[in-house]
């Protein structure tokens, strides 16, 4: 008995192969995204705007209990600089900063973007300054008051 021709590649599968490439494709932008963001800092530029009479000033003790319950929420830090623990040019500084609250102070480590490099910090300087709390916990400066 002879054999039947085949009729070809279906709509279903023309449908199945397009959503897979579709759905590679969005997965692939979401991946460099979220690795883009997080080897240049999210994209996220600090607003010299921002004022730090507005923020809520941090709680050391919340923020030393669970740093990350805080990601995302932006603080009023007060204190002075304890000193430089790294620079780097791309980066900025990150500084251990002694920063106190109504009950008492603690030192904290804040990372000061490079945007903030025409600003002086010296060991011993007083400072208020608003941080973000990054997806990490870590304190990045969004706005400086010498």
């Amino acid at each position: 008995m002879p054999r039947r021709a085949s009729s070809g590649v279906n709509v279903g599968q023309i449908a199945g192969i397009t959503a897979a490439i579709l759905g590679f494709v969005v997965i692939a932008a979401l991946l460099f995204k979220l690795i883009a963001g997080g080897l240049f800092g999210g994209g996220d530029k600090p607003s010299a705007k921002r004022s730090t009479g507005n923020a809520t000033l941090l709680s050391l003790e919340t923020y030393r209990s669970n740093g990350n319950s805080l990601r995302g929420n932006v603080y009023r830090v007060e204190g002075k600089v304890e000193e430089t623990l790294r620079w780097t040019a791309d980066r900025g500084r990150l500084i251990s900063f002694e920063a106190n609250d109504a009950t008492g102070t603690m030192p904290v480590p804040i990372l000061v973007p490079e945007d903030f490099s025409n600003i002086n910090i010296e060991r011993g300087s007083e400072m208020a300054l608003v941080v973000r709390v990054d997806r990490d916990g870590t304190l990045v400066a969004e706005a400086i008051d010498e």
